[in-house]
């Protein structure tokens, strides 16, 4: 008699996942001989050694409900055979990542580059498998602020494909292969992107200027404003890439930005006439990245500070700061003109990337006229209706594009948001702000919503109970601020709905809360990322720390019936 397909089983038991890489991308068994198995070694063929860690099974991985199943269809023209867990990551990334990039503007970097160089270069091959892991297993736990996760599966098998693709690089580091340095640059910005996902800013900020250097050397970033002889040896796309995440950096306190792009600007022709019209969507970019440059630079050492620091040079600042907003205001006026005449006839990508410059320009106009405030809130007062229109702008751009990418190395909605929940004395105004933020949680380059509204959300925390505690509160049931749905809050609400946000976030990113007073207790967000070494540099915790030490002079102990019950 046969024996029924529920009898029979594999003569070896369970089938092995520990088989070398050679064996399992030609799907047969493999005899797992320490250091090269022998079916490679005795057949003449390359044994390509074992993966320290696999991914989960599919059926055991963690799957968010807004997560597209994966297809399993993959581009040809690969050289190489590859494994089922690379075949997986390949995979999400055609399907999902790279959607996920090209969510906030149109890139041809996203679209054509970085796919067709990993079909080349084993290098980026391997990091783009690594960046595809993690993003997968950060949008399956719903993008949590990112951790240090040594044993999470993921990240262990990432960190694998990361160490491929730095010894393949490391290997060619003397090529004279003009074409070489696009594929270092494309591995630098996907090893930026994996460390930041990841939470290691240090590094992650160390592969950027690597790669920033680079461009330096080859005086690459002059073509993003003036084009130089040397501009095809590296792809445009991928030059403006690194000089957006450039500026952004300047919050970080990494000595950003290196390229300083503004330098060049009065060597382009699209600058040079302020009457000038633009024409598309891409001369807007262009003209914007030089003003985006200027006025970070200017902000960030500004913003936040005490009068005294403020004060010491204030002459020089405000000439300063009157020069920067003279030619960010031609910039300005020639994109009204360009949004009221072009606007209608743009396609939906483009008119998408219009109104998020709007928005950014709303951000860096209310932050470079507020900067030089220093510690004289009431000030703030007079600049109600510009936090106001951030919230109307962005407001309509979620209507209007209902797409939430969860990651981008443009920056987006997160920087003025995160002005306005904190710097606005409307409550109102902040609270919605914060609600946004809560609303989406995504990272913009080196700016992550998670981090940013637990700063802004713990420091409206903070002066609130502390304006109760001096009288500036009455009464803790008192409505003070409306939500995004209409309903009237008190101040008792806010710190209560604060207050179970900042649970719920130390538990996702604990990992279970082991330890309950980590959860329960009041600790500060900076403990989240406690052992990034440049975060005391950044414009946010340096805002933070000056809010947290003005209130640590009143009492707190028994004081406090706001949250504390």
């Amino acid at each position: 008699m046969k024996p029924t397909t529920k009898d029979r089983q594999r003569a070896g038991g369970k089938r092995s996942r520990k088989g070398c890489r050679t064996c399992r991308a030609r799907h047969i068994k493999c005899d797992e001989a320490p250091g090269s198995c022998q079916n490679c070694t005795s057949s003449g063929r390359h044994c390509d050694g074992y993966d320290l860690y696999r991914l989960p099974l599919v059926g055991k991985t963690l799957k968010k409900a807004s997560t597209p199943l994966v297809q399993v269809e993959i581009l040809n023209g690969f050289r190489w055979k590859m494994t089922s867990d690379e075949r997986r990551c390949l995979s999400y990334f055609q399907n999902h990542t790279i959607p996920t990039l090209l969510g906030l503007f149109d890139s041809t970097l996203w679209e054509k580059l970085v796919f067709q160089i990993s079909q080349a270069e084993p290098a980026v091959y391997h990091a783009v498998v690594a960046l595809s892991a993690i993003h997968y297993d950060s949008e399956a736990k719903g993008m949590p602020l990112p951790m240090d996760q040594p044993r999470n599966t993921w990240h262990q098998f990432a960190l694998e494909q990361l160490s491929r693709a730095f010894s393949l690089l490391t290997k060619r580091r003397t090529s004279q292969d003009p074409r070489f340095c696009n594929v270092t640059l494309v591995c630098c910005l996907l090893f930026v992107l994996s460390d930041l996902l990841r939470g290691h800013y240090d590094n992650a900020f160390s592969h950027l200027q690597s790669g920033i250097r680079i461009l330096q050397d080859l005086q690459a970033h002059r073509q993003l404003i003036a084009p130089t002889p040397r501009e095809e040896l590296v792809e445009q796309s991928l030059v403006a890439a690194f000089a957006h995440l450039d500026i952004m950096s300047t919050h970080f306190g990494v000595g950003g930005p290196l390229l300083r792009i503004e330098n060049e600007l009065s060597d382009s022709p699209i600058d040079c006439d302020p009457s000038m019209p633009f024409q598309s969507l891409q001369d807007v970019l262009r003209a914007f990245e030089p003003n985006f440059s200027m006025v970070f630079q200017f902000i960030s050492p500004c913003m936040y500070r005490s009068p005294d620091h403020i004060g010491a040079d204030y002459e020089a600042l405000h000439l300063q700061q009157l020069q920067i907003w003279s030619r960010f205001s031609q910039f300005m006026r020639r994109f009204k003109q360009f949004y009221s005449c072009k606007y209608d006839r743009l396609n939906r990508a483009d008119q998408r990337g219009a109104d998020l410059v709007e928005i950014w320009i709303s951000g860096l106009a209310v932050s470079l006229k507020t900067c030089l405030v220093g510690g004289e809130l009431s000030v703030l007062d007079c600049y109600t209706p510009d936090y106001q229109m951030i919230l109307v702008r962005t407001e309509a751009f979620l209507r209007k594009y209902p797409e939430r990418p969860s990651i981008s190395i443009q920056c987006g909605i997160i920087p003025p948001l995160f002005h306005t929940a904190f710097a606005c004395r409307d409550y109102t105004l902040r609270w919605q702000a914060l609600e946004l933020l809560w609303d989406w949680p995504h990272r913009e380059g080196p700016f992550d919503s998670n981090w940013c509204v637990s700063l802004a959300s713990q420091a409206m925390k903070l002066e609130l109970q502390t304006n109760f505690m001096t009288d500036q509160i009455l009464d803790d049931t008192t409505p003070i601020a409306t939500n995004r749905a209409g309903k009237i809050l008190s101040a008792k609400e806010l710190v209560a709905i604060i207050t179970d946000h900042q649970r719920r976030m130390r538990v996702s990113n604990i990992g279970g809360a082991c330890d309950a007073s980590i959860v329960e207790g009041d600790c500060s967000p900076l403990d989240l990322l406690e052992s990034v070494k440049c975060m005391s540099g950044w414009s946010c915790v340096r805002a933070f720390n000056v809010l947290a030490a003005r209130m640590q002079t009143y009492p707190t102990n028994g004081a406090c019936s706001v949250g504390c019950e």
